[in-house]
């Protein structure tokens, strides 16, 4: 008899890291993907006979709760949630609007919180499950153009650090992702030195990697994440000298 296939349910599955996601683990699963951009969705869905596209804005909970909902009465209950959905602005204190911090907050760490409320309760009562949040290194320091963006990164590292001591006497393996700089219509916009950017594909990769290992925390490249992971316990002025000379960021 085959395996029964397992259910797994991505965030921000339309574009970019949650769409190579999908798109890799498609022939050996049932994926659920949820986004706010139905044609992305539909043009998935119709590639892949094992994706199942659910539209749904992660930053409101009655959403996200009914596309779970929907997403588990179709194909089964969830076996793994990957919370990918993101947005990342560049930003600048000279034009400096709280709008956009709040939009931030709202789809990247709200949106992380609400897919978390809609998804605990089933798997507690299912007795497991495994949970993988992508957060980033922008999460660890600040780094250009990020003041938007990174608080809310590492607001979900210590959301996960915290939830850990929960979940795992409970058979719900629960893990954060760090990636570095990875090409996205997101990073894009940026006007400065990206270092040892990755494609969506290979940032897919590690994390698949990543999610099959022991490791709460999974963070890479390491050629780039050694460096940070350095920086993180230099001295102020120092870290930010160093960061200023590798990315070309303006004083």
């Amino acid at each position: 008899m085959a395996e029964a296939r397992q259910h797994i349910l991505i965030t921000g599955a339309s574009a970019g890291i949650g769409e190579a996601l999908a798109r890799i683990l498609a022939p050996d699963a049932r994926i659920s993907a949820l986004a706010r951009r139905t044609d992305r969705l539909s043009s998935l869905s119709s590639e892949h006979e094992h994706i199942t596209g659910y539209q749904a804005d992660v930053a409101s909970f009655d959403s996200a709760k009914q596309a779970v909902s929907r997403a588990v009465a179709e194909s089964g209950p969830v076996d793994m949630l990957i919370l990918n959905a993101g947005i990342y602005q560049p930003v600048s204190a000279e034009e400096f609007d709280a709008e956009i911090y709040r939009k931030h907050m709202d789809i990247n760490y709200m949106g992380v919180v609400n897919g978390l409320a809609a998804i605990i309760p089933r798997m507690l009562a299912a007795g497991g499950g495994q949970i993988v949040i992508i957060s980033s290194v922008a999460g660890w320091r600040g780094l250009p153009k990020a003041a938007a963006y990174a608080p809310t990164k590492a607001a979900l590292i210590a959301l996960a650090e915290s939830l850990y001591f929960d979940l795992t006497p409970k058979n719900i393996k629960i893990q954060i992702m760090c990636p570095g700089f990875v090409d996205t219509e997101a990073t894009a916009v940026n006007d400065f030195d990206m270092p040892d950017l990755l494609t969506a594909e290979t940032a897919a990769d590690h994390i698949i990697s990543g999610m099959k290992s022991d490791v709460f925390s999974y963070d890479f490249p390491k050629s780039f994440t050694r460096k940070l992971k350095f920086l993180k316990f230099l001295p102020d002025r120092l870290y930010f000298a160093l960061v200023k000379k590798q990315t070309g960021a303006k004083s």
